[in-house]
């Protein structure tokens, strides 16, 4: 059976192909992975997925599933559901245990081994994007995994700058390149001074920036949705707005895209 992917944030999993109310026998949730079988008449597709630990047959809705990515970029949506799932889809918090622990690990894979989730003084978004990239395989090994968002927006600024394709991202201003799932928006906070522009980034590593994983491009609603850590004291997601032509606004203090090349550069612009 083909592999498919939820790309929305909860989808009715049902016993039969239709809408009644009664033949909800789970839920789907967004870049989950689904095996698909025949697709219906009035857009219903036959597919079996793990629901509440078991896998099951059952009926979706075709136009809530998206096809399958290049292969590193669905390594890297899988290493950010895993997450975005262990953290109960942003209901996780990051003080209390298990998830505590969980946040612990992500300091740990940039090589802080005395923080976790109770130091809650300590900002761990940074931290967690490093986590799901590092889980995603060798194709990412060159990433500048980093407890802060700066250090490696900079790195993918500068590779792209001397077109090193050794490394997973290359750094583009918004109006340079359309985000896709897989690649990574970068965004200022603006309560903390300086104000972070892509100028500033290329020119310095070290600032006060937030980021998240793009897992769905909502063209009809002209959003953006990414999935990160320290989201609401968890892992969960983000929405950012989409301008014209489906490149990335500024409108929620965004300044970079961070695209992914592991499966090849793009014609630079």
């Amino acid at each position: 059976m083909p592999e498919m992917y939820v790309n929305i944030e909860s989808l009715n999993f049902r016993s039969s192909p239709s809408s009644a109310e009664d033949n909800i026998i789970g839920k789907l949730y967004l870049t989950q992975k689904v095996m698909v079988g025949d697709t219906l008449s009035e857009g219903w597709v036959e597919c079996r997925a793990p629901v509440d630990g078991d896998n099951r047959n059952g009926f979706v809705s075709a136009k809530f599933l998206r096809q399958p990515l290049t292969p590193n970029r669905e390594k890297l949506i899988a290493s950010v559901h895993k997450q975005y799932m262990r953290f109960e889809r942003g209901l996780g918090e990051e003080h209390i245990s298990p998830f505590s622990g969980f946040v612990g690990e992500m300091w740990r894979s940039v090589g802080n081994n005395n923080l976790d989730g109770t130091d809650r003084d300590n900002p761990w978004s940074a931290a967690a994007i490093s986590f799901m990239v590092k889980k995603a395989g060798d194709a990412y090994n060159n990433f500048r995994f980093a407890s802060a968002h700066s250090k490696f927006i900079h790195h993918a600024i500068k590779a792209r700058r001397n077109g090193d394709t050794s490394a997973p991202f290359w750094g583009y201003r918004l109006h340079e390149v359309r985000p896709e799932i897989g690649d990574i928006v970068g965004r200022d906070n603006p309560e903390i001074s300086p104000v972070v522009t892509f100028d500033i980034a290329e020119q310095i590593d070290a600032y006060r920036s937030h980021s998240d994983i793009v897992v769905r491009i909502d063209t009809e609603n002209n959003k953006l949705i990414g999935i990160g850590g320290n989201v609401s004291d968890s892992v969960g997601t983000a929405t950012y707005d989409l301008a014209p032509g489906d490149f990335l606004s500024s409108s929620r203090n965004a300044f970079v895209i961070l695209k992914n090349i592991t499966d090849g550069a793009p014609a630079d612009v």
